[in-house]
């Protein structure tokens, strides 16, 4: 006589499994960019923000310095930045693929922590005691408050304008091909960042789908755009500070 027990549901609670590998392919052999939106939207970007949080809670890695948002959002931007390295004829899995992405970069994030507790602040952590007071205690949102919006909408209006300022005299501001086409980008983020903010959530900018954008506009790698940000951060920062002050 058969063992009674409770019947399987059918449904797996998992959140990688044969449609999701057939998604990644699908995307990575995607033509144009509607299509490979739609598939990274609907089918990846579910399974990839699991998968995220998962890694992260699972193994307890926790960078000591980050709150867990910056955390998964960076991590999150570094994977996406990983996709199109990976070779389906391979033999491996996109899930085993990604997941070994996700594990390593955390755990480099918690080393480089360490390292840098031993040595001065980079350029791009900002953390002059004067910036990190703005950025620390100034996290303007996308919400109900009128001045928040208002202080929001004014600095994104401004800090395009100087950026397109900047890209239009290239020769004068000492811009490479590389930084005139992130600086055209950013022009294009920060003109239309109502929409942006609507679409991506109602806390903040989404960092993922910003570097998304960069790379699909620029078509140029993630060290690439990180080293062509640089002036445009600088302008941006110190446009912020000169604001507040007002």
């Amino acid at each position: 006589m058969a063992k009674r027990g409770r019947k399987p549901s059918g449904k797996r609670k998992g959140y990688f499994y044969e449609e999701e590998e057939q998604a990644f392919v699908d995307y990575l052999n995607a033509k144009d960019k509607e299509t490979k939106d739609l598939i990274f939207n609907s089918k990846l970007l579910p399974a990839f923000t699991k998968m995220t949080e998962s890694i992260i809670r699972r193994y307890n890695l926790y960078p000591p310095d980050e709150e867990f948002q910056e955390t998964f959002d960076d991590t999150m931007s570094f994977l996406i930045t990983k996709i199109e390295n990976f070779n389906p004829e391979s033999g491996y899995k996109a899930y085993s693929y990604c997941g070994t992405i996700i594990k390593n970069y955390l755990i480099y994030k918690i080393n480089q922590f360490a390292k840098n507790q031993k040595r001065n602040t980079s350029y791009d952590s900002y953390n002059t005691e004067e910036l990190a007071d703005i950025t620390d205690t100034l996290r303007y949102s996308y919400d109900s408050n009128t001045t928040n919006i208002a202080f929001l909408g004014e600095l994104m209006k401004k800090t395009a304008a100087d950026i397109e300022e900047m890209v239009n005299n290239p020769v004068k501001n000492r811009l490479n091909e590389n930084q005139i086409k992130v600086g055209k980008a950013l022009i294009e983020i920060l003109t239309n960042w109502e929409e942006l903010f609507a679409r991506m959530g109602s806390d903040k900018f989404n960092k993922s789908s910003i570097l998304l954008f960069l790379k699909e506009t620029t078509l140029l790698s993630t060290k690439e755009i990180r080293d062509s940000m640089k002036n445009y951060k600088s302008l941006y920062y110190l446009l912020k500070k000169e604001m507040i002050d007002e």
